[in-house]
């Protein structure tokens, strides 16, 4: 085993772990954190190397750190160190004191040998030490051993008789730096250069040169270690594969990567099932496909409709990929067998017998079964139907039906179709077509991203469902802490926004509160505080979504600063608000509203809308009166049509009126009568512009 030299100032270290299979969907997380952990380590340590050019690697039986450049050592460094005084350091017959003793004890010196620094407020004693840097052997194992126990392992395990754990047991090292062997240990494992291959084509030992070897060693020996490579190789297979086919492979993001994770030496190979498998809803059979077997369906280019082949990924280059196909064969059509049972015996009985099922269902101790919640979501339902002028029967409807199947065959066996066979069932027992549809969609957005609803009705179901959930789990005190969110309240939020703001749903975010809280009436008391924590909660989510969407956090500010109408409204008012800035009487109007709050908040009176104008005596103080009064029914007429650009407009020709009452009119007169007459008619001004947003937060 070679020695680590003196001579290579920087070189590539390389780090694998070959591991037991591990987890596919936690493999690339796994990587990334013992990547980062590593590499914060050595920047803290002052090792230097190659940040870009860095990386990790991963297939199912190894994790891999590859550092570029990392030097042999830490820098030398110069320590400079600051000791007592010099009036402190000596006595009066100029011997060193127990203060200078022990100074000179902690910089391994004698008091002879420290220097003096002088500065503009007097002398110390002063030491300048030379701390070699340490190597790269005598640090990086810690280090690794720190990476390791901070990876997020949920259940690490045991193995053997050791007194240590890990996600799953561990069988090979390599430590190397360049060409040498950097020796130490790790999870009961001497570091070494010898690497292990395929499983069943190559499994060695191989034995690794130097680090610049080590992709091209495993590509031999029939890993492709990289996973950007393998990740692609798969999905160009997959995609040759479903054009030879008649059609297309449909490539789920996320199970490419999982397969990506379970396969070393990727081969894809194109099978079939039985055709009259595909009287079953396509969903189920890809859910079948993708979730127990792990293959890419294959569907028509032109229609998108599901056809009877699929493309699996084995793990080895087979001398018979016919036989490896039929094995795929055999056991894919069971599974779709046990699908199409589920279907038959749900389609047995019409969806609205398992209403009564969902009693047996607990959605939340403190909130009752999944009926109750049904119940609740039909009453909100209803109200948000007639409140935006919607169908209220459909709606009625679409909501007390929305949670049948989660008692399904199909369901327990398939949880992410909830709501698409609650669609299928709605259809095959009769219901009206805009009440299936709506059944299918309340699900949606499932995720950040996600298509929102298409129908009115599925809109107003999917956000009673969210508003319920939000408003029971915050009034029963378990609402999200840091990153604790058992019951997706975060998720269920943003969703609700989305569909009120790019669902165009016209009923104001306070009202749809309110009805939520109206439904939980002799279930739950929900207090005036979780009432206002639930609002700020959605409020918070708000502004995060509208900062993705580029939108200013002071200009968030300020038009959430005026009163919350629709969630569209706010938008419009954000747009116009955004212009409005950009012109040069923007900024004076900002800072005039700012005073005017300010002179208000500071006199401590309680204004009003009644202006005096007998009490109006200065010029400035009449002119400004008669602009406002004159814009007031345009004014008006802009803000119920929501122009709120035109608005904004006619309101910034006050500003030189504005000015000039400030430059001639003191607002606190000694007159009690007249300061109260001067702060009304400021306050009548700044609410005009608070219709819009409160200019304050933005000058």
């Amino acid at each position: 085993m070679n020695k680590p030299t003196d001579t290579i100032a920087n070189a590539d270290l390389l780090v694998e772990l070959g591991c037991e299979e591990l987890p596919p969907k936690s493999l690339a997380k796994l990587a990334k954190a013992f990547f980062e952990s590593l590499k914060l380590q050595l920047v803290k340590a002052e090792l230097d190397f190659d940040v870009e050019a860095s990386r990790f690697y991963y297939t199912p039986r190894r994790l891999t750190l590859m550092i570029s450049a990392l030097a042999v050592s830490q820098p030398d460094q110069t320590l400079e160190r600051k000791g007592p005084a010099l009036s402190a350091a000596f006595d009066a017959d100029d011997q060193p004191t127990p203060a200078a003793m022990g100074f000179a004890r902690s910089v391994g010196k004698s008091v002879d040998e420290l220097e003096t620094l002088k500065g503009d407020k007097g002398e110390w004693l002063f030491c300048r030490l030379e701390k070699p840097g340490q190597k790269l052997e005598n640090l990086l194992f810690p280090m690794l051993e720190k990476a390791l126990a901070d990876l997020p392992v949920a259940k690490p395990m045991r193995w053997a008789s050791n007194d240590f754990s890990f996600i799953r047991p561990v069988h090979w090292l390599v430590v190397m730096h360049g060409s040498d062997v950097l020796e130490g240990e790790l999870l009961g494992l001497s570091a070494g250069n010898s690497t292990w291959g395929h499983r069943v084509h190559s499994p060695g030992p191989h034995q690794i040169g130097s680090v610049s070897e080590y992709e091209q060693i495993l590509e031999t020996a029939s890993v492709l270690v990289d996973q950007d490579r393998r990740r692609k190789m798969i999905e160009s297979q997959a995609n040759e594969l479903g054009d030879a086919a008649g059609g297309k492979a449909l490539i789920d993001t996320m199970l490419l990567e999982e397969v990506n994770c379970l396969v070393e030496w990727p081969r894809s190979i194109c099978g079939s099932f039985d055709p009259e498998f595909l009287d079953v809803p396509s969903e189920v059979l890809i859910a079948s496909m993708q979730d127990h077997q792990k293959i890419f369906p294959v569907i028509d280019s032109d229609n998108g409709k599901l056809l009877a082949s699929f493309i699996a990924v084995a793990n080895l280059e087979s001398r018979d990929f016919d036989a490896v196909r039929k094995g795929f064969e055999r056991v894919i059509n069971p599974r779709l067998a046990d699908a199409r049972f589920f279907w038959d015996q749900d389609n047995k009985t019409p969806i609205e017998t398992l209403l009564k099922q969902l009693d047996s269902v607990v959605f939340q101790k403190d909130l009752g079964s999944v009926r109750d919640k049904s119940i609740r979501i039909e009453q909100i339902s209803k109200e948000i139907a007639e409140e935006i002028g919607s169908d209220v029967t459909t709606a009625s409807r679409a909501a007390v039906l929305c949670k049948c199947d989660l008692v399904s065959y199909m369901v327990a066996e398939f949880p992410e179709l909830q709501g698409v066979m609650g669609r299928y069932y709605a259809d095959k027992s009769g219901e009206d077509k805009a009440v299936s549809q709506a059944i299918g969609e309340h699900y949606l957005p499932a995720y950040s991203g996600d298509q929102l609803p298409v129908s009115v009705t599925g809109k107003i179901v999917s956000m009673a469902d969210r508003l319920d959930s939000l408003t029971g789990i915050f009034a029963i005190g378990l609402k999200p802490t840091g990153n604790k969110d058992p019951f997706a309240l975060r998720r269920a939020a943003l969703g609700l926004i989305r569909i009120l703001l790019d669902g165009d749903l016209q009923i104001e975010l306070d009202k749809a509160l309110a009805i939520a809280t109206a439904s939980m009436h002799g279930q739950q008391v929900v207090s005036e505080q979780s009432q206002q924590e639930l609002r700020q909660f959605i409020l918070e989510r708000l502004k995060h979504y509208l900062r993705e969407r580029g939108y200013e956090t002071s200009l968030i500010n300020a038009a959430l600063d005026a009163p919350l109408g629709t969630l569209t409204d706010l938008l419009a008012r954000l747009d116009a608000l955004k212009t409005f800035m950009s012109t040069e009487v923007a900024t004076q109007l900002a800072a005039a509203n700012k005073r005017i709050g300010n002179i208000i908040r500071k006199s401590e009176t309680v204004t009003s809308n009644t202006i005096d104008e007998d009490m109006l005596v200065i010029d400035e103080e009449v002119q400004l009166f008669d602009a406002i009064r004159n814009i007031s029914a345009e004014l008006t007429s802009l803000y119920q049509s929501a122009d709120y650009g035109a608005a904004l407009a006619l309101l910034a020709g006050l500003s030189t009126k504005v000015e000039a009452f400030f430059d001639k009119v003191m607002v606190m007169d000694d007159d009690p009568e007249i300061r109260l007459n001067r702060l009304n008619l400021l306050a009548k001004l700044k609410a005009m512009f608070d219709r819009v947003a409160n200019l304050a937060l933005v000058g």
